[in-house]
C-alpha cells in the first residue's frame, strides 16, 4: 500500500469522470470523421489515424488509472528527479538525430513509430514543483519573490526550455498555470495584475519582433487580407464555422475537412465540430470544459491538504488554459499555435499527460471523500 493512495475504496469524483469521459469519447468519433479524407489519400484506409488513436486512448486511459490510484506523497518525492528528466528531454529535441522537426518547430522526439512531445512533460512536471514548493512556503504578500530564489531557475528553465522550441503557446499556458497558482497562494492581486499585464506585453512584442509570430498577428487582424498564405488556416477555420450554423451539417458531413482545413484532425478539429453540429455543439463543447474548470476547481476546494489543493488549482488551469487557446486559435482571436484540443485532438503524449493529471484530480477527490468520511465517523462517535 506504500505506493498507492491509502483511500483507495473511495469513489472519485463522478461529476469530472463524466465529463472527461464524455469528451474522449466525442473526441475519437470526431477524429474518425475528421481524418477520414486524409487517412484514405495517405494509406488508403479511412481508419489508419482513429486505430492509432484508439490504441493511444488505451493506453492514457490506464495512465489516469494509475493517476488515480498513485501515492501522491510517493509522487511528491519525486519532483525532483522529474524536473530533471523533463528538462532534459525538452533539451534532447535539438541534439542531432534525436529531434523531430514538423513545421518548422522541434519538438518531438522518435521513439520507434511514434512521436513524443516533451512540453508535454513539461506541464506535469511545472505544476509538480510549483504545488510542491508553494505548499512549503505559505506566500505572504509579494515576499516569495524576494526570499525563495531557488524556485526561479526550475520554472525559468522549463519555460525558457520550452520556449526556445520554439513553442510560444505551451509556454504561455505554463506561465498562466504558475500565475493562478501564485494568485491563490496569496500573491497581492493588483501586483499580480500588473504582472499579468507587463507579461503580456512582454510576450506580443517578443513574437511581433519573431518573423514567422509577426506573420501570425497579421492574420489575425485581417485573416481575409491574407487568405491564400499566412491567413489560410484562419479562413478556411471561419469558414468550417460559418458553415455549420445553428445545428450542423450533420456528422461525417462537414466539407472543409476535404482538404481545405489544415491538420483538421489534431489543432482544428473544433472547426470540424462547429461545421458538424453547430453553433449547439461549439457552444456544448465550451460548457463541458467550463464545467470540468468548474469541477477541479470545487475538487481543490474541498482538499485539506495544502499540496493537494494547488496540484488540483495547476493542473485544472492547464486544461482548462490549454483548451480555451486552442479554441481561441480556431475562431480567429489568437494566432496560431499548433496547441491542441485536450481530449478532442489527435495526439498521443497530449491525450496521455492530460488523462494522467485528470487521475491526479481524481486521486485528491478519493482522499477528500475518505477524509470526510472519517471525520463524519468521529462526528457520530462523539
Amino acid at each position: 500500500m506504500s505506493r498507492l493512495n491509502r483511500g483507495w475504496r473511495s469513489r472519485p469524483d463522478l461529476s469530472l469522470l463524466t465529463i472527461v469521459l464524455v469528451l474522449t469519447v466525442f473526441g475519437f468519433f470526431m477524429i474518425l470523421s475528421a481524418s477520414a479524407p486524409m487517412a484514405v489519400m495517405t494509406s488508403g484506409d479511412t481508419l489508419v489515424f482513429v486505430k492509432k488513436h484508439a490504441a493511444v486512448v488505451v493506453v492514457s486511459l490506464a495512465a489516469m488509472g494509475l493517476g488515480i490510484v498513485l501515492s501522491l506523497d510517493r509522487l511528491r518525492s519525486l519532483t525532483k528527479p522529474i524536473v530533471i528528466l523533463t528538462a532534459l528531454l525538452l533539451i534532447a529535441t535539438h541534439l542531432p538525430g534525436m529531434g523531430h522537426t514538423v513545421y518548422g518547430a522541434t519538438r518531438w522526439l522518435k521513439v520507434g513509430p511514434f512521436s513524443i512531445q516533451p512540453s508535454d512533460f513539461a506541464k506535469i512536471a511545472l505544476v509538480l514543483f510549483m504545488a510542491d514548493f508553494l505548499a512549503r512556503h505559505p506566500q505572504k504578500g509579494w515576499s516569495l519573490f524576494k526570499e525563495q530564489r531557488q524556485m526561479l531557475l526550475p520554472i525559468g528553465g522549463l519555460l525558457g526550455l520550452v520556449l526556445f522550441q520554439p513553442d510560444l503557446g505551451s509556454t504561455i499556458m505554463l506561465a498562466t498555470s504558475c500565475f493562478v497558482l501564485f494568485l491563490v497562494n496569496g500573491a497581492s492581486s493588483w501586483k499580480m495584475a500588473f504582472l499579468a499585464v507587463s507579461g503580456s506585453m512582454a510576450v506580443f512584442l517578443y513574437s511581433w519582433n519573431t518573423e514567422y509570430q509577426r506573420l501570425r498577428w497579421l492574420a489575425v487582424f485581417d485573416p481575409w487580407k491574407y487568405p491564400k498564405d499566412i491567413g489560410f488556416q484562419t479562413v478556411q477555420s471561419l469558414l468550417a464555422i460559418g458553415s455549420g450554423g445553428l445545428f450542423g451539417m450533420g456528422y461525417g458531413q462537414g466539407k472543409q475537412k476535404l482538404f481545405y482545413l489544415p491538420i483538421q484532425h489534431s489543432d482544428f478539429i473544433f472547426a470540424v465540430i462547429a461545421e458538424e453540429w453547430g453553433l449547439f455543439g461549439a457552444v456544448g463543447t465550451v460548457l463541458l470544459f467550463l464545467a470540468l474548470g468548474q469541477r477541479g476547481f470545487a475538487i481543490a476546494q474541498r482538499a485539506t491538504n495544502p499540496y493537494h489543493q494547488l496540484l488540483v488549482v495547476g493542473l485544472t488551469t492547464l486544461i482548462v488554459a490549454q483548451a480555451f487557446i486552442n479554441i481561441g486559435v480556431v475562431i480567429g482571436v489568437l494566432p496560431t499555435t499548433g496547441i491542441p484540443l485536450p481530449f478532442l485532438s489527435a495526439g498521443g503524449t497530449s491525450l496521455l499527460v492530460t488523462l494522467f493529471g485528470v487521475g491526479l484530480i481524481l486521486n485528491v477527490s478519493r482522499q477528500s471523500q475518505a477524509q470526510l468520511r472519517l471525520l463524519k465517523r468521529g462526528g457520530s462517535a462523539a
